[in-house]
Protein backbone atom coordinates (compact mmCIF):
# COMPACT_ATOMS: atom_id res chain seq x y z
CA UNK A 1 0.00 0.00 0.00
CA UNK A 2 1.49 3.65 -0.83
CA UNK A 3 1.97 5.90 1.86
CA UNK A 4 -0.75 8.38 1.04
CA UNK A 5 -3.04 5.44 0.99
CA UNK A 6 -2.03 4.43 4.74
CA UNK A 7 -3.10 7.81 5.46
CA UNK A 8 -6.12 8.47 4.30
CA UNK A 9 -7.11 4.42 5.59
CA UNK A 10 -5.50 6.24 9.11
CA UNK A 11 -6.85 10.14 9.73
CA UNK A 12 -5.34 9.69 13.49
CA UNK A 13 -1.55 8.95 12.47
CA UNK A 14 -1.72 11.18 9.52
CA UNK A 15 -2.66 14.20 11.68
CA UNK A 16 0.11 12.98 13.83
CA UNK A 17 3.36 12.59 11.52
CA UNK A 18 4.52 13.63 7.82
CA UNK A 19 4.94 11.04 5.17
CA UNK A 20 7.61 8.39 5.29
CA UNK A 21 9.38 9.83 8.94
CA UNK A 22 9.74 7.27 11.29
CA UNK A 23 12.36 9.58 13.71
CA UNK A 24 12.20 12.98 14.92
CA UNK A 25 9.80 15.88 13.06
CA UNK A 26 12.32 19.37 12.69
CA UNK A 27 8.71 21.05 12.63
CA UNK A 28 5.53 20.54 15.36
CA UNK A 29 2.71 19.52 13.41
CA UNK A 30 -1.44 20.21 14.59
CA UNK A 31 -2.66 19.47 17.92
CA UNK A 32 -2.45 16.49 19.31
CA UNK A 33 -6.15 14.88 19.27
CA UNK A 34 -6.60 11.60 20.99
CA UNK A 35 -9.91 10.25 21.35
CA UNK A 36 -9.79 7.51 24.17
CA UNK A 37 -10.96 6.29 27.60
CA UNK A 38 -9.61 5.18 31.03
CA UNK A 39 -10.16 2.40 32.74
CA UNK A 40 -12.91 3.47 34.58
CA UNK A 41 -14.76 4.40 31.07
CA UNK A 42 -14.62 7.78 31.24
CA UNK A 43 -13.39 10.17 28.00
CA UNK A 44 -9.88 11.28 27.97
CA UNK A 45 -9.56 14.95 26.62
CA UNK A 46 -6.13 15.12 25.76
CA UNK A 47 -6.37 18.82 25.11
CA UNK A 48 -7.49 19.20 28.38
CA UNK A 49 -5.39 16.98 30.31
CA UNK A 50 -1.85 17.54 28.53
CA UNK A 51 -2.03 21.43 28.54
CA UNK A 52 1.01 23.04 29.29
CA UNK A 53 2.71 19.43 29.92
CA UNK A 54 5.81 17.75 27.74
CA UNK A 55 4.01 14.83 26.94
CA UNK A 56 5.31 11.30 25.98
CA UNK A 57 2.31 9.59 24.19
CA UNK A 58 2.98 5.50 23.97
CA UNK A 59 0.82 3.58 21.85
CA UNK A 60 1.00 -0.38 22.40
CA UNK A 61 -0.69 -3.83 22.83
CA UNK A 62 -1.15 -6.29 25.10
CA UNK A 63 -0.67 -8.63 22.63
CA UNK A 64 3.23 -6.89 21.16
CA UNK A 65 5.98 -8.41 23.55
CA UNK A 66 8.48 -5.03 22.66
CA UNK A 67 5.36 -3.13 23.90
CA UNK A 68 4.71 -4.59 27.35
CA UNK A 69 8.52 -5.02 27.95
CA UNK A 70 8.67 -1.09 27.22
CA UNK A 71 6.05 -0.27 30.07
CA UNK A 72 8.40 -0.41 32.97
CA UNK A 73 11.09 1.65 31.75
CA UNK A 74 8.15 4.29 30.76
CA UNK A 75 6.88 4.13 34.69
CA UNK A 76 10.92 4.34 35.68
CA UNK A 77 11.48 7.06 33.37
CA UNK A 78 8.51 9.14 34.36
CA UNK A 79 9.38 9.09 38.44
CA UNK A 80 12.25 10.95 37.16
CA UNK A 81 10.16 13.63 35.89
CA UNK A 82 8.00 13.53 38.68
CA UNK A 83 8.42 17.26 40.00
CA UNK A 84 8.26 18.76 36.84
CA UNK A 85 5.22 19.58 34.28
CA UNK A 86 5.75 16.42 32.12
CA UNK A 87 2.48 13.40 31.96
CA UNK A 88 3.03 9.59 30.00
CA UNK A 89 -0.26 8.48 28.40
CA UNK A 90 -0.08 4.56 27.09
CA UNK A 91 -2.82 4.55 24.73
CA UNK A 92 -3.65 0.67 24.50
CA UNK A 93 -4.75 -0.29 21.28
CA UNK A 94 -5.94 -3.69 21.27
CA UNK A 95 -9.27 -5.19 19.25
CA UNK A 96 -10.71 -6.68 22.99
CA UNK A 97 -10.67 -3.96 25.58
CA UNK A 98 -11.43 -6.92 28.12
CA UNK A 99 -7.52 -7.83 27.49
CA UNK A 100 -6.35 -4.43 28.27
CA UNK A 101 -8.54 -3.95 30.88
CA UNK A 102 -6.97 -7.51 32.78
CA UNK A 103 -3.77 -6.16 32.06
CA UNK A 104 -3.99 -3.16 34.11
CA UNK A 105 -6.42 -4.54 36.79
CA UNK A 106 -3.08 -6.77 37.56
CA UNK A 107 -0.86 -3.91 37.16
CA UNK A 108 -2.83 -2.24 39.74
CA UNK A 109 -2.68 -4.95 42.53
CA UNK A 110 0.86 -4.16 42.31
CA UNK A 111 1.80 -1.01 41.66
CA UNK A 112 -0.04 2.49 42.18
CA UNK A 113 0.23 4.62 39.23
CA UNK A 114 2.14 7.45 39.42
CA UNK A 115 1.30 11.34 38.99
CA UNK A 116 1.50 12.03 35.91
CA UNK A 117 0.87 8.92 34.31
CA UNK A 118 -2.66 8.33 32.03
CA UNK A 119 -3.48 4.76 31.29
CA UNK A 120 -5.85 4.95 28.41
CA UNK A 121 -7.55 2.97 25.33
CA UNK A 122 -7.91 4.28 21.96
CA UNK A 123 -11.47 4.71 20.57
CA UNK A 124 -11.94 0.65 18.86
CA UNK A 125 -13.38 2.99 15.76
CA UNK A 126 -9.67 4.20 15.31
CA UNK A 127 -7.12 1.93 13.46
CA UNK A 128 -4.62 1.17 15.70
CA UNK A 129 -0.81 2.27 14.15
CA UNK A 130 0.42 0.09 10.94
CA UNK A 131 3.63 -0.47 13.58
CA UNK A 132 3.69 -1.22 17.26
CA UNK A 133 4.74 0.34 19.69
CA UNK A 134 4.79 3.95 18.70
CA UNK A 135 6.00 6.33 20.78
CA UNK A 136 4.85 10.59 19.91
CA UNK A 137 7.28 12.88 21.82
CA UNK A 138 4.46 15.91 22.52
CA UNK A 139 5.33 20.04 23.80
CA UNK A 140 3.75 21.93 25.90
CA UNK A 141 1.44 23.38 23.07
CA UNK A 142 -0.20 20.40 22.46
CA UNK A 143 1.64 19.22 19.21
CA UNK A 144 3.61 16.08 18.21
CA UNK A 145 7.58 17.19 17.41
CA UNK A 146 8.45 13.68 17.03
CA UNK A 147 7.72 9.98 16.54
CA UNK A 148 9.10 7.18 17.05
CA UNK A 149 8.46 3.38 15.78
CA UNK A 150 9.94 0.13 17.34
CA UNK A 151 11.38 -0.24 20.40
CA UNK A 152 11.42 2.99 22.86
CA UNK A 153 14.26 5.37 21.69
CA UNK A 154 16.13 7.17 24.02
CA UNK A 155 16.10 10.45 21.61
CA UNK A 156 12.50 10.56 23.37
CA UNK A 157 14.01 10.99 26.33
CA UNK A 158 16.58 13.60 25.39
CA UNK A 159 13.44 15.55 23.10
CA UNK A 160 11.69 15.80 27.08
CA UNK A 161 14.37 17.29 28.64
CA UNK A 162 15.46 19.69 25.29
CA UNK A 163 11.47 20.68 25.62
CA UNK A 164 11.27 21.33 29.73
CA UNK A 165 11.21 24.92 30.17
Amino acid sequence: MHISQRLKALPLLAMLCLAGMTHAQSTASAPLALQATNLAGEQFASQERLRGKVSIVFFWSTACAVCRDSLPELRANLAGWRDKTFALVTVNVDRNPADWQAYERILGQTQSPPKGLFAVRQDATLPAPAKLPLTLLVNAQGQVVARFEGRLAPEAWDGVADLMP
